[in-house]
């Protein structure tokens, strides 16, 4: 009888370990469903930085805000094309990348992670063999060094990378600006950098970890970027 009232206890413990298991799933599920990933993610508008840099935008009359941005792609992030990664153990690396490290210090245009070990540099210039439109990520991730293109865009659309910032040691931030023409546009009109053009602001949200770009768009605005670009 003690048996059986033991193995009848067992069966419900386990019965309800089991519901509750599957409760708490469920629950996690509805909660990353529930998450709009149309929109600018939490960790990215609650930094200090993006904080920053919107209320320099609005300061300098860029009437935006964190709710007219939205998902307009999601791209991976890593190309063997465009990158080149070593073993920080081969003969000579390590001293190549601290000496790396070091020559890009106190640098305005490039920025440290927050462990020292990595750094993206949005000079527009040309760079360590990188073009002025062109963002140069330079790092230690484990025990390999990078060295890679994270990205660029066209001169066709007058783009300007304005910012980056790491929010972490895996993630971080890009903002550009460039003229609000579809990719596919065959025929790109003209339009003077010393003019007012139509521009949006991109925010390009990579995650190393994940090899995940997320970019979200701004809504589009009128502006002289040539005059824009000594204020931001």
């Amino acid at each position: 009888m003690h048996m059986c009232k033991r193995t009848a206890l067992f069966v419900v413990s386990s019965i309800l370990l089991t519901a509750s298991i599957v409760t708490a799933t469920y629950t996690n599920y509805r909660r990353y469903k529930d998450i709009d990933r149309t929109k600018i993610p939490e960790k990215v508008e609650a930094s200090k930085a993006f904080q920053k840099w919107i209320t320099n935008a609005k300061n300098k009359k860029l009437e935006l805000s964190a709710d007219d941005f939205a998902m307009v792609e999601e791209n991976e992030i890593y190309n063997t094309k465009w990158m080149s990664v070593y073993n920080i153990d081969e003969p000579g690396v390590s001293e190549t990348f601290q000496a790396n490290i070091a020559a890009h210090k106190d640098i305005k245009g490039v920025v440290f992670s927050p462990s020292d070990k990595q750094y993206i540099d949005y000079r527009a210039i040309p760079k360590d063999g990188y073009a002025p439109n062109e963002i140069h990520y330079y790092g230690l991730r484990e025990d390999k060094l990078v060295d890679a293109r994270l990205l660029n865009c066209a001169d066709s659309l007058n783009c300007y990378f304005d910012r980056a910032y790491f929010l972490d040691n895996d993630v971080f931030v890009i903002s550009e600006f460039s003229r609000n023409l579809a990719k596919e546009s065959e025929a790109i009109p003209t339009c003077n950098l010393n003019s007012a053009c139509t521009y949006t602001v991109k925010l390009h949200v990579i995650d190393l970890n994940r090899n995940s770009r997320l970019v979200y768009e701004s809504k589009p605005f009128d502006i002289n970027l040539f005059e824009l670009i000594p204020k931001l």
